[in-house]
């Protein structure tokens, strides 16, 4: 399966960490995610580093969509990194997150069905941002995509990231992609918000490679209810594995709240992981 074939499968809702090791790729998947973004009627707004803008754009032509139109009406903006942040120093996380934030809440107000946002993390080695910084800032997005309006595509450069900084980077995001992903490829883990009952509900698999950004999810959901005084709905009926560090994420935030969590689903692997830490959330807390 070709780059631009998996990137095809990256839809609303998924925070995707694509790593790979040659820039034409990287382009040629930047181009085609921005391309079906504008197909589908999305605003597209593509961070560039490595390649130029007018690289970025050519691309979106060569594959079959015009840009001039989507250029003028502001449907599509490609832009350096490094300009879309405040200069005077290393950018803080949240002043990172800040930056996304409102490129969702404009793309929202300007009444776009959803936005798709590609980043080229190249940027960040000369910023003078640590790598906790740019873990934090990446773990701090994943909120950003429960409601199922953004699609985010984090490139990083396996060349340019020492491997141990990227399998801690990858981990902050719910699925990691390449240029050789198998054709079944499909994010580890999909977290989709619910209203009735107030919660998310999970697909997918957690482990090691994707548990910042699990935590972040039940962070987020469980702050959300708790400020509502009701108990947080996990749907876990479509988690097909949960290794012993996202069962201890689930206790810890039952523990963390004062109306505790709620489960629904549980698979009897997961309620046993649950009860030999000596707490099983269930549905039948009161709501």
């Amino acid at each position: 399966m070709t780059a631009t074939t998996v990137v095809d499968q990256v839809h609303l809702g998924d925070h995707v960490c694509w790593t790979h090791d040659d820039e034409r790729v990287a382009l040629d998947v930047v181009g085609r995610f921005a391309a079906t973004g504008l197909r589908l009627g999305h605003k597209v707004v593509c961070f560039t580093d490595t390649s130029p803008p007018q690289a970025v754009r050519a691309r979106v032509d060569a594959v079959g969509v015009p840009t001039e139109a989507a250029v003028a009406a502001g449907q599509l903006r490609i832009v350096p990194a490094v300009d879309a942040y405040p200069t005077g120093g290393p950018p803080a996380p949240e002043t990172m997150v800040a930056v996304m934030v409102d490129e969702v809440d404009r793309a929202r107000h300007e009444g776009y069905p959803g936005i798709r946002l590609a980043g080229d993390m190249a940027w960040v080695l000369r910023s003078g941002s640590t790598l906790g910084d740019l873990r934090r800032y990446e773990t701090a997005l994943n909120p950003l995509f429960l409601d199922t309006r953004v699609a985010g595509l984090c490139l990083y450069d396996r060349r340019l990231f020492p491997a141990d900084d990227l399998r801690a980077l990858a981990a902050a995001h719910p699925g990691t992609a390449g240029p050789h992903a198998a054709r079944t490829w499909a994010p580890l883990l999909r977290a989709y918000r619910t209203t009735d009952p107030p919660g998310v509900r999970l697909v997918g698999q957690v482990d090691r490679s994707n548990r910042e950004a699990f935590t972040a999810v039940l962070d987020e959901v469980t702050t959300d209810e708790r400020a509502a005084g009701l108990p947080p709905v996990l749907d876990v009926s479509d988690l097909s594995f949960a290794d012993v560090g996202a069962a201890t994420a689930i206790v810890w935030a039952d523990r963390a709240s004062a109306t505790g969590v709620r489960l629904v689903g549980c698979r009897p692997a997961l309620h046993r992981l649950l009860h030999l830490l000596g707490d099983v959330p269930t549905p039948e807390r009161p709501a």
